[in-house]
């Protein structure tokens, strides 16, 4: 990522390409049934034990989280798994195409969807 008067350009990036964390970045994935499943599991268990009630404060029923976050820190390598990507991929329906991509992290082998501006080409 350059800053050319005030303008930020975002990099060109292809499948397969190696890129590092220019700045703090959050990625985002969508949990996986496992995920959800092992939510409800602790969710009920933390109901009947008392140390958590079953809705919210609109007396609606609490549901299992859709999306995942982390924080990946400055200087982090990441693999590209797809250059550009929708937020619909992953359940979210906000701004468009071309601004986010699909990065592998080699440590946990998970993919998230991350923001090209945080990212520069290795």
């Amino acid at each position: 990522m350059l800053i050319n008067s005030g303008v930020c350009i975002v990099p060109q990036l292809k499948k397969g390409q190696l890129v590092r964390v220019r700045q703090g970045v959050c990625g985002t994935r969508a949990t996986t049934a496992e995920e959800r499943n092992a939510w409800y599991e602790k969710f009920h268990e933390d109901c009947r034990a008392g140390r958590d009630v079953w809705h919210d404060s609109a007396g609606e029923s609490r549901l299992a989280p859709s999306q995942a976050d982390t924080d990946f820190s400055v200087g982090k390598l990441l693999t590209v798994t797809a250059a550009k990507v929708s937020p619909k991929r992953i359940g979210m329906y906000f701004e468009g195409r071309g601004r986010y991509c699909m990065v592998l992290d080699t440590e946990t082998g998970q993919e998230w969807m991350v923001a090209k501006r945080f990212l520069e080409v290795v």
